[in-house]
């Protein structure tokens, strides 16, 4: 009987070694994760904010840039609209085949 007594406390102490155990494992990762969480979260949020501003100024000024391109297209300062002669086959001469010169134009 007191072999059974002995069996049965020996097999209770493994079962509650394991228990306690697996109990601080979990503290542990719990404090782990939180841990990273209040460390990482922070830096991760700063990181995607000045990602999303850089993004932000850089369409700004692609707009800005557009805009502009468009205005000097519409008051005829070399920019052209897509489809209005722009690449046409006069290659440097004007409507009456005369020689539209040109800055670095020296043929003269």
């Amino acid at each position: 009987m007191q072999g059974l007594i002995n069996i049965v406390e020996s097999l209770t102490g493994t079962v509650r070694f394991v228990i306690c155990a697996m109990v601080l494992v979990g503290f542990g990762i719990t404090a782990f994760m939180t841990a990273g969480v209040s460390y990482v979260a922070p830096k991760v949020a700063e990181d995607f904010g000045e990602r999303a501003e850089r993004m932000g100024e850089r369409a700004i000024v692609a707009a800005q840039e557009e805009s502009r391109a468009r205005e000097l297209a519409q008051d005829g300062w070399g920019y052209e609209a897509p489809g209005s002669g722009a690449g046409s086959s006069t290659h440097g001469r004007g409507r009456s085949s005369d020689r539209a010169g040109g800055w670095g134009d020296d043929t003269e």
